[in-house]
């Protein structure tokens, strides 16, 4: 480095005016070509020892981090460009873990009751309880891990009347834990396909979920709301055994028990087949003791539904579904119904659904009152983005009516009626990921 050093030095001094002028030391070569020579030399010889110094640098890289080598830190711009190559799912976000699918919901609606109950209730209804105006189902949070790992979780935070109505009436216990959340477990999948959830989470039976709009209807059927229970707290254990058919297993506190009445436990059992991508059916059975302060008396659910898509424009759907519960003297009491679901996809963007069902709870183990109720639920759905069904508005009218009188009314005879119509006008937004 000195020699190199003293011939850049000598170089410079000899391109400056007067240079010739000045004293050459005699150690230093004159020709041109000694200079270029030995500028080379040293050149090369920097080369090569950079070259070395990189190769123990790599070495020592490797010994630190296990043998991987760590990844390039890249521009914003480089890193937006890596995403999109990878094609990942919109929506996710991570907290330096885990990536997480954050999810939205936003569930608005304006029913009129021909009706008018002095009491401003829907009669029936759990999405959409206010009969006079504007009300607010709900508002949902949903967080749920999305690698590819054994481990995961979901939890489903929601507010607003539909939410509330969830729970209210139905947890035996204490509501505090679970009022403002419609699920919440954490799950392991084994490498067969199978998964084990434990948690609060949906029951298993049943068509229709809590989400208005992931069903065909903007409100939920008198079997949804009357006759099946709507979560459970336990175990979940759901598993491949064909290519066509899924097998899960339910052991739980009960129907809607996050806080259990009695020291039993309730179990279900679930089969569902889908022979082709345009059909599929579910059978499910969930029995256990669900009287408070002794496991003596059964609860029992039975519940079919199934779907086939006739063509792109045409689809339907059918459920049924049984409960029958036994007091501890061995009394039992059993309410029934089926619905039947049609819809038709005029086109990318509108489509028009029906809804007809009925339910018999003569022994009034559902509703309290020995009654044959049935509805009819005609929904007109507009979506205005082709493909992207994050925002939904709904305009329906529904009738229910029984044989005898149920539905609140002002301006009947003894403020009772055997019939209710309703207008409603729905509309939901999601966001987060398709």
């Amino acid at each position: 480095m000195k020699t190199l050093t003293r011939t850049l030095i000598l170089l410079v001094a000899a391109a400056l005016p007067g240079a010739a002028a000045e004293e050459t030391p005699p150690a230093v070569p004159t020709s041109a070509l000694a200079l270029e020579a030995e500028i080379r030399g040293e050149l090369d010889s920097l080369r090569d020892r950079i070259e070395h110094l990189e190769v123990l640098l790599a070495e020592l890289t490797a010994l630190r981090t296990g043998g991987v080598e760590p990844p390039a830190m890249a521009s914003p711009a480089e890193a937006v460009a890596a995403a999109a190559a990878q094609d990942l799912p919109e929506g996710l976000a991570s907290t330096g873990g885990q990536p997480l699918a954050i999810t939205g919901l936003v569930d608005t609606y304006y029913t009129h009751n021909a009706n008018a109950p002095d009491d401003g209730q829907n009669a029936l209804y759990y999405t959409n309880p206010n009969a006079r105006g504007f009300g607010l189902n709900q508002v949902k949070l949903e967080l749920e891990t999305t690698s590819a790992g054994p481990f995961g979780f979901r939890s489903d935070i929601w507010f607003g009347s539909g939410a509330r109505l969830f729970r209210d009436g139905l947890e035996p216990g204490p509501l505090a834990d679970v009022l403002y959340l419609q699920q919440a477990y954490g799950y392991y999948q084994f490498g067969n396909g199978a998964q084990l959830d434990v948690g609060l989470m949906g029951t298993i039976a049943g068509l229709e979920v809590a989400e208005s709009h992931a069903n065909w209807n903007y409100t939920r059927g008198i079997l949804w709301a009357w006759n099946e229970p709507f979560s459970h707290l336990g175990a979940r254990l759901g598993a491949p055994l064909t290519d066509t058919l899924t097998g899960t297993l339910l052991f739980v506190n009960g129907f809607d028990n996050a806080f259990d009445q009695n020291s039993g436990k309730s179990y279900g059992v679930q089969g569902a087949w889908s022979p082709s991508d345009r059909a599929s059916t579910v059978l499910t059975w969930i029995h256990g003791p669900e009287n408070a302060g002794t496991n003596e008396g059964w609860l029992r659910d039975l519940s079919w539904n199934g779907w086939v898509q006739f063509s792109d424009r045409f689809e339907a759907m059918i459920n049924m579904d049984l409960i029958s519960a036994t007091d501890p003297a061995g009394t039992s009491a059993t309410s029934w119904g089926l619905g039947g679901y049609l819809r038709f996809h005029l086109s990318d963007r509108v489509r028009i659904a029906e809804r007809y069902e009925f339910m018999d709870d003569q022994e009034a183990r559902s509703t309290g009152l020995a009654q044959t109720l049935m509805e009819n639920t005609i929904t007109l759905e507009f979506q205005p983005v082709v493909d992207d069904p994050r925002f939904l508005t709904r305009l329906e009218y529904r009738r229910d009516w029984s044989d005898a009188a149920f539905f609140p009314c002002s301006g009947c005879s003894g403020g009772i009626s055997k019939s209710q119509d309703t207008f409603t006008i729905g509309m939901s937004w999601v966001f987060g990921p398709r």
